[in-house]
């Protein structure tokens, strides 16, 4: 068993804030998370997160997905200390809250689907290719006519495409058919780390306009914006009932 401190590493908060689309929660307070092709069972006791896994696999996968060598604390205390009445709300609200480094192909296609999309709906494309192939398939097992049936509209013809032209040392993934700026910061962001990448969805379009005088000054942000991104997204769904 591993434990994390939960007052940084809010479960409940994680697996809502938009960024991981397989997490199942499999009873109060216990989730079961697939990822790098195992699964992970970490659940909320007290005032920890208890992972079950070996120590072995925990330095080898999960303390690189929980990202766990960064400073959770330093950077809510440097979003306090901006002193900017709404996100101080947000950071508030989603406090807990912490970027998951995940599967980079897998995290490809997720946000491709996520294409004016909603969250219930990306989960349920999800789950049909699985059931489709059995478990989440290789880009090269995903071959022209194969994503037929799976109600993913047009989509099915960029994840095509993101198949033939994906490399796991990729680092600017416009070059696939349907992703732009937007879709580009969240693989950028969830997949690679790069916790300077700030992705701006219709939540964050909104938040920036009506809050922040039409942009967000991700700059005071230096190498951790995308985490302010996630208090501000967390909490404007949360304000708006989701």
């Amino acid at each position: 068993m591993i434990y994390l401190d939960a007052e940084y590493c809010d479960l409940r908060k994680i697996a809502d804030s938009g960024q991981c689309f397989r997490w199942h929660n499999a009873a109060n307070n216990i989730w079961e998370i697939p990822a790098f092709e195992r699964v992970l069972t970490a659940q909320i006791s007290g005032n920890d997160v208890v992972l079950d896994c070996s120590e072995d696999d925990f330095r080898e996968v999960w303390s690189s997905y929980f990202d766990n060598d960064s400073n959770y604390s330093e950077y809510h205390s440097a979003i306090l200390g901006a002193e900017l009445p709404y996100l101080t709300a947000a950071a508030v609200t989603a406090k807990g809250i912490r970027i998951l480094r995940q599967d980079l192909w897998e995290i490809t296609v997720s946000f491709i689907i996520s294409q004016c999309n909603n969250i219930p709906r990306i989960k349920q494309c999800l789950n049909r290719i699985i059931e489709r192939f059995g478990h989440f398939p290789k880009p090269f097992e995903i071959t022209r006519g194969s994503l037929e049936g799976l109600g993913l509209g047009y989509r099915d013809e960029y994840i095509y495409d993101a198949a033939e032209k994906f490399s796991g040392a990729m680092t600017d993934f416009r070059a696939i058919n349907g992703v732009g700026a937007k879709v580009n910061s969240c693989i950028q962001l969830y997949g690679l780390g790069r916790k300077d990448a700030f992705p701006r969805d219709t939540w964050i379009k909104r938040v920036e306009r009506e809050q922040f005088g039409g942009r967000f000054p991700e700059e005071l942000f230096a190498g951790f914006a995308g985490v302010a991104q996630q208090y501000l997204f967390y909490h404007a769904r949360n304000l708006s009932g989701k």
